[in-house]
């Protein structure tokens, strides 16, 4: 793990002063676990954005696929030069393939960014999609392979394990991870696992992987390894997975497979800050325009449907009180709830937050009706022990299915940082899923306290088939929100066909950001955060 300092300062952040020894990035890779059955397939949805946002003219891919235990099947390469819309389907790469059977396919998806020009980022803005008639599970770039000597040293000067994702324990749930092994190869893997439970009570123990080989691939079922009935009884929590792999970056897939229905949903692993407090791992706030760190996120309430926000037992040793403020579709607070919870951070404190319930107890039936979104304001009483790994997990569901497959998107809530001010706008883009009823959220929140300013968006939306766009402009207040709902959008459905496609944001605010999901009536709901 880098610290966030650093992290700001290798990716060009607004107003960090950039190292002379900094090293441009003229590669930029994911590489993907995927799965193509008889029950579901994988993609990997993406667009030329590098056209777009780094005004690079074109860039080349390189893409690999490979079989579970990481021999070559495919390489192909793509001159990209359109900004349109992309999908990569595993079943169609198997198809040109020469291997006999590819009705049940376990394997990595490997895609490699090349370009003369500063990318910028090690890791390219591509989304890994597992999908069926009833589910869409979707996630962003997770691991990949270091680029050089540097690169794995920058990212591995702090060890920590990987936590962050909810175990659901209940019969019809199989949690898991998975990963692409990097150019390494392991003999029995130990793996020492920590599991805390929604009583905040750790339970510890070890489990032996079978030899790892370089590039191979491995979806590990918790079940396989641990007593999950008897730790959880049915109930939820959470792992951290302590490890000793090396040159690829260990940022797990991770979710839960739903077994009768072959359906999962899967969202990403984090690091477990939990023994980190030095100084690289705080941040300072004396500037009193701003909240010490706030996020603004979308609600989903309508019958049926819950959000729950998840706090994991990954946060640098602090305290901090915890302040809700609900706001309608165009930005009108409708109410306030103040002192939600206090919190001491410990390495054992994992809990839920159900804004089903808070909302229910604190408003009307009329004013809950309003609720769209809510801004999550954390402050702290030492200003200057703000952790800077702020991570939770956003739960959006529905009851009342056949089965209850909520997300579990990893997000961050922003710290205090006035340079953000010094930029003029901002420069978002969001896939459009192709299933039921996926539905794009463009949010305008701040952390700062007096937040008044209203975002103007240029949007243009691409498609797969060619590269013909459709654009549009809207406004929106402080603290509103935009949603684009393919149920409901028939000139964006006309244009896409039943087909992804993306959509980018050009905003004169700097504060804009974007959420995308997908409501399946099987009650299969699948989102992430936008990049």
């Amino acid at each position: 793990m880098k610290t966030y300092h650093k992290h700001l300062e290798s990716t060009l952040a607004a107003g960090e002063t950039v190292s002379l020894t900094r090293r441009p990035v003229f590669r930029s890779s994911a590489i993907f676990p995927v799965l193509h059955n008889v029950h579901y397939s994988s993609r990997v949805l993406f667009m030329g954005y590098w056209l777009l946002k780094r005004h690079i003219p074109e860039v080349q891919m390189l893409v690999t696929l490979r079989a579970q235990n990481g021999t070559i099947l495919l390489r192909k390469s793509l001159l990209i030069t359109e900004p349109k819309a992309f999908a990569l389907r595993v079943g169609d790469l198997l198809a040109e393939t020469n291997t006999p059977d590819t009705s049940e396919f376990t394997g990595s998806l490997e895609l490699e960014i090349f370009a003369t020009r500063d990318l910028v980022y090690p890791y390219p803005a591509f989304v890994l999609n597992y999908f069926s008639d009833t589910f869409m599970a979707t996630v962003h770039t997770t691991g990949r392979v270091y680029n050089d000597i540097e690169d794995l040293q920058e990212n591995e000067d702090i060890q920590v394990p990987e936590c962050g994702f909810d175990i659901l324990s209940g019969a019809a749930y199989a949690p898991f991870f998975a990963f692409v092994n990097g150019v390494y190869a392991y003999e029995q893997q130990l793996v020492r696992w920590t599991i805390v439970d929604e009583h905040n009570h750790a339970t510890q123990g070890e489990f032996k992987l079978c030899d790892v080989q370089p590039y191979g691939t491995y979806f590990i079922n918790l079940r396989d390894y641990i007593d999950l009935d008897t730790i959880l009884q049915g109930q939820k929590g959470t792992i951290k997975i302590h490890h000793n792999f090396r040159g690829f970056f260990p940022r797990f897939v991770a979710g839960n497979f739903e077994l009768e229905r072959h359906a999962l949903s899967i969202t990403h692993t984090y690091y477990d800050s939990s023994a980190v407090s030095d100084a690289g791992a705080y941040w300072g706030n004396t500037d009193e325009r701003f909240h010490d760190s706030a996020v603004f996120a979308p609600l989903f309430l309508e019958e049926g449907e819950y959000t729950q926000l998840v706090f994991y037992p990954i946060y640098s040793p602090s305290a901090f009180g915890i302040d809700l403020e609900f706001y309608d579709t165009n930005g009108q607070r409708i109410g306030t709830v103040q002192n939600w919870r206090h919190l001491e951070t410990s390495p054992d404190q994992f809990f839920t937050l159900n804004f089903n319930d808070v909302i229910n107890e604190n408003f009307s039936l009329e004013q809950a009706r309003q609720l769209r979104g809510v801004n999550i304001i954390k402050h702290w009483p030492n200003r200057e022990r703000i952790p800077t790994r702020l991570k939770f997990g956003l739960n959006v569901g529905r009851q009342q299915r056949p089965m209850n497959l909520p997300t579990n998107v990893c997000f961050n809530s922003q710290v205090a940082n006035a340079k953000l001010l010094t930029k003029p706008g901002t420069f978002k883009w969001s896939p459009i899923l192709d299933g039921e009823h996926s539905v794009v959220i463009i949010l305008n929140g701040s952390p700062v306290k007096e937040y008044a300013t209203p975002a103007n968006l240029d949007l243009t939306f691409y498609r797969e088939a060619d590269n013909q766009t459709l654009s549009r402009t809207a406004q929106v207040a402080p603290f509103g929100q935009l949603r684009i709902d393919m149920n409901t959008d028939q000139e964006l459905a006309s244009f896409l066909d039943g087909q992804p496609g993306w959509v980018t944001i050009q905003a004169d605010n700097p504060f804009v950001t974007s959420w995308y999901f997908d409501f399946n009536e099987s009650g299969a709901v699948g989102g992430d955060h936008a990049f």
